[in-house]
């Protein structure tokens, strides 16, 4: 039977890595995003705003005939406005949440609610963080979320036991969001120089690597125990 996947994030980074990866293993893919790379006989691409969140009410999952496994793969993250409290802006601390942790929300949500009683093994994959675990400084908003991706995750499987659900963490990733770290201000980000030095000695995963350790992940699903993955583990 067709396995399927629903992937946020799917335009760049580790969502466009582990869309191409899935494709090659004989998925039929659906990519949310603000824009689109790829174009597949087995790829759809859905034009999505995941910070707009009044959109995301509209949003309607496929129906599938004669399925496997469905994933519901919640990739996309943003940063967001790199700066401590007091200092952030009230509408970006709103997308900031809203992309990171309000819409991964509303889909599992849509997800188990469409697929339920589809007779499919269903499966949650939410890309969190090292940085739910511990405060940084000036990522108050971005750690706050991925704490709460953590909390979704276990709520998930404390419902829904028929489910299985997920938190990935990447570990530093070679993607936008680092570039975006390492051009903020020393002022507005202590730890800069920290995420500088990473990446000058060449410590950042490519993100075909990470994608290619998640996709290890979904195909041995019974070999992760906990709810918390890391990639660094193996």
């Amino acid at each position: 039977m067709q396995n399927y996947a629903l992937i946020t994030g799917s335009s760049k980074g580790i969502g466009l890595a582990l869309a191409q990866i899935l494709l090659k293993n004989n998925f039929s893919v659906m990519g949310y995003s603000r824009s689109n790379k790829i174009t597949h006989p087995f790829f759809n691409f859905n034009k999505t705003d995941l910070s707009q969140i009044s959109k995301l009410k509209h949003v309607v999952f496929p129906k599938f005939d004669k399925s496997g496994k469905i994933f519901l793969i919640n990739n996309a993250g943003d940063i967001g406005n790199i700066n401590c409290l007091g200092n952030k802006n009230s509408d970006d601390i709103i997308d900031e949440i809203n992309i990171n942790v309000t819409a991964p929300t509303i889909l599992c949500n849509k997800f188990i609610n469409t697929y339920k009683d589809s007779g499919s093994e269903l499966i949650i994959i939410n890309i969190s963080s090292g940085a739910a675990l511990r405060p940084i400084h000036s990522w108050g908003t971005y750690c706050q979320s991925k704490a709460g991706i953590d909390m979704l995750t276990n709520i998930i499987n404390e419902e829904h036991p028929e489910i299985r659900a997920l938190s990935v963490y990447p570990g530093v990733v070679n993607t936008d969001m680092q570039l975006k770290i390492r051009s903020t201000n020393l002022e507005e980000f202590p730890l800069k120089n920290k995420f500088v030095e990473y990446f000058k000695n060449d410590e950042l995963t490519e993100p075909k690597d990470v994608a290619q350790k998640i996709f290890y992940i979904m195909s041995n699903l019974s070999k992760f125990s906990k709810n918390m993955v890391s990639v660094r583990d193996f």
